[in-house]
């Protein structure tokens, strides 16, 4: 008896910990998380191994450590462990490169844990906040410390000095494939390939919604004149996967509408990935999700904000 309880324990932990990777597309599906774990196998094993270990880990930290049983179950401390050790192993090197990221792991889940009730109480969705603070701090102490490094091939520059390249044609179908691998900070198509599939397993309207995503995105930046290079590597498209998403999809209280809040919040990441590009990258720090977490806090605010607003103009009349 005893035996089938570990065993059975083991197998909810690998499948919780496979839907946390399925978490940070927004998704509750382990088969979607496990095709997302292949992906990043193919482009580095030892990344995707770590990748695994880092889910596992923020599952059982949220598990012990006072997470809801419901949101273990659903992977939801997995998520943001996964990036933050994706993010450190990337980043940083160093011949403890992986027990740092662990610890990353662990850090970013108990964040979850300890920020996810107060927000909750105040209707205040915490996303990816986890992982770019556990990330920032990383790289902020790398930049301190000689213990740690920083990986030559991240390089950091000033805006002064960039010259970008606005000419020539982007490819939609590099950039939305190159896109959804880059929310894992990947530079694979075989990867983005895989999450892709990965979405329209979970459900259609999630590949609907990343491709719809993608392409205002897209269309948005090379209107703007950006770089086509970095809008081919699809680093102007995957906060507008994860935002059209989160507000046209599982937060949209309307969902039965043409999600045209998903649209324009979408096309808000692009300036917003710009500006917050123009801040952090003289300091060293990557601007990674934080222009989805800006504009999905910003449109949902708002669309709570105006149903409010409305009706106080009608009982005013």
């Amino acid at each position: 008896m005893r035996g089938f309880l570990k065993f059975d324990s083991t197998k909810n932990l690998i499948r919780n910990s496979l839907k946390g990777f399925s978490q940070v597309m927004l998704m509750n599906n382990a088969i979607s998380g496990g095709l997302i774990l292949l992906g990043i196998i193919l482009h580095s094993p030892f990344l995707g191994l770590m990748a695994l270990l880092s889910s596992m880990v923020g599952t059982l930290t949220g598990k012990y450590c006072g997470g809801d049983k419901i949101a273990v179950s659903q992977g939801i401390y997995g998520f943001n462990s996964i990036l933050s050790g994706i993010a450190v192993m990337l980043f940083l090197q160093n011949d403890w490169n992986w027990l740092i990221a662990l610890f990353a792991a662990v850090a970013a889940a108990l964040l979850m844990v300890f920020l996810s009730e107060f927000l909750a109480k105040r209707n205040i969705l915490l996303l990816t906040f986890p992982f770019i603070f556990v990330t920032w701090i990383s790289l902020f102490a790398a930049y301190r410390f000689d213990a740690l490094h920083i990986n030559p091939s991240f390089v950091t520059s000033s805006p002064a000095n960039w010259n970008l390249p606005v000419e020539g044609k982007p490819n939609f179908l590099l950039g939305l494939i190159k896109g959804v691998g880059e929310v894992f900070i990947i530079d694979s198509l075989w990867a983005g390939s895989l999450i892709l599939i990965a979405l329209f397993v979970a459900g259609w309207r999630f590949g609907v919604y990343a491709i719809i995503g993608t392409f205002v995105s897209w269309l948005t930046a090379y209107s703007l004149g950006v770089d086509v290079e970095l809008l081919d590597l699809g680093l102007y498209n995957y906060n507008a996967v994860l935002t059209m998403i989160a507000v046209g999809l599982m937060f949209d209280e309307k969902n039965n509408y043409f999600p045209l809040m998903g649209i324009f919040a979408a096309a808000m990441t692009v300036p917003i990935a710009a500006g917050m590009d123009l801040i952090l990258n003289p300091n060293g720090l990557p601007v990674l999700t934080s222009p989805f977490i800006i504009s999905t806090w910003l449109f949902l605010a708002m669309r709570k904000t105006i149903p409010r607003f409305e009706s106080q103009i009608i009982d005013k009349q």
